[in-house]
């Protein structure tokens, strides 16, 4: 007589609780990666994207100093004490150039849950809104996969790698947060540039530290993340410390 062995109910039961241990615990950190290296995809097609509709806009006007950009800094300063900066013309200027190279996808309002620093503290300031899409519509591109482009403050005058204005990157996400799901770069006449590159003033030691160790503004820190994402195309600044531009490029 064949005798048939196998596992008794008991042992299946711990089995399968041990495989949902091991889930609840791997799960998370899995998604996380995924979610990370989703947003560097983004970022980089939107930056793909900037560079090449400038080179195309280059070819056609010329270098931005000669776009009829004017200085939207009024000279004002909100209750922050932040600089105040009129976006009604040369922000619509820039955009409306770059809009004959992007595809716009449409207009949609985007209101954020939240508005917060890299290391999660409130952006509070007036000039930063957490809605996109009203006041501002005329300076904003949307982009197929829901990315937004915000082009911010003019400056007239720039000249070599110095900054003409600022371009936002805000990724569809419910909440809006510098070196996560927002990220910065700036209009020069050498192309547009990422902000936190080892030459650039927001750098990526104090501008993308998220103990803020260096004691950063809300408004500012987290700038720095942005070239980090495009050259090691990892987040791990979120995950450990130490991270350096010719030292250590990932938490490995």
């Amino acid at each position: 007589m064949k005798r048939y062995t196998g596992f008794t109910l008991a042992e299946v039961l711990i089995t399968l609780g041990i495989i949902g241990v091991v889930a609840a615990m791997t799960i998370p950190s899995l998604v996380g990666k995924y979610k990370e290296k989703q947003r560097i995809t983004q970022v980089k097609k939107a930056y793909s994207v900037l560079s090449q509709a400038f080179l195309m806009a280059k070819n056609e006007y010329g270098s931005p100093e000669n776009w009829g950009i004017k200085d939207s800094d009024t000279g004002e300063t909100d209750d922050n004490g932040n600089p105040v900066y009129d976006y009604a013309n040369s922000s619509v200027i820039v955009r409306n150039i770059f809009a004959k190279y992007i595809k716009n996808t449409g207009s949609r309002p985007h209101t954020f849950r939240k508005y917060v620093s890299l290391d999660g503290r409130n952006y509070n300031t007036s000039s930063g809104t957490p809605t996109l899409g009203t006041t501002n519509s005329d300076s904003l591109l949307y982009l197929a996969d829901g990315t937004i482009l915000f082009f911010g403050w003019m400056n007239e005058g720039c000249i070599g790698n110095t900054s003409c204005g600022d371009i936002y990157v805000f990724l569809p996400e419910r909440d809006a947060q510098l070196g996560v799901s927002e990220f910065n770069f700036y209009l020069s006449p050498e192309g547009v540039k990422p902000y936190g590159h080892q030459n650039h003033y927001y750098k990526f030691k104090d501008y993308c530290d998220i103990t803020n160790a260096s004691g950063k503004d809300s408004t500012v820190q987290g700038r720095g993340c942005t070239a980090w994402v495009l050259v090691n195309e990892n987040m791990d600044y979120l995950h450990c410390k130490g991270l350096d531009w010719d030292k250590k490029t990932s938490c490995k």
